[in-house]
């Protein structure tokens, strides 16, 4: 959850362009109520059922504890009019994006 706090120490650059954040999780509601509390200016969706994550092919299957499925870390920019404007999934299932490369994207796109 290392991101999403880089994410949230930058609030104030998001909020400058209009951009909220949303993170998708497929823990459970009370699980993603807790980490929405610790992050308050990101919006966490909870996916416990993977509607979302399976629309946007985001399941990484066994790749976490045990053999259990995580999603593939992935930054979409998706404009007002739900028009997907860029996508960005690393090569590796360790990269993130820092918010410095978030912004950049969003100023770029």
């Amino acid at each position: 959850m290392a991101e999403l706090g880089e994410l949230e120490a930058r609030h104030a650059d998001f909020a400058k362009r209009d951009i909220r954040v949303v993170a998708i999780s497929l823990e459970g509601r009370p699980e993603a109520e807790k980490t929405q509390r610790e992050f308050p200016h990101l919006l966490i969706v909870a996916d416990a059922d993977r509607d979302l994550a399976d629309a946007a092919d985001l399941i990484h299957a066994d790749s976490g504890p045990g053999g259990s499925d995580t999603t593939a870390p992935t930054t979409i920019l998706v404009d007002r009019g739900g028009i997907v404007r860029w996508l960005y999934r690393p090569g590796r299932f360790i990269q993130r994006l820092t918010p410095d490369e978030v912004l950049a994207a969003v100023d770029a796109h």
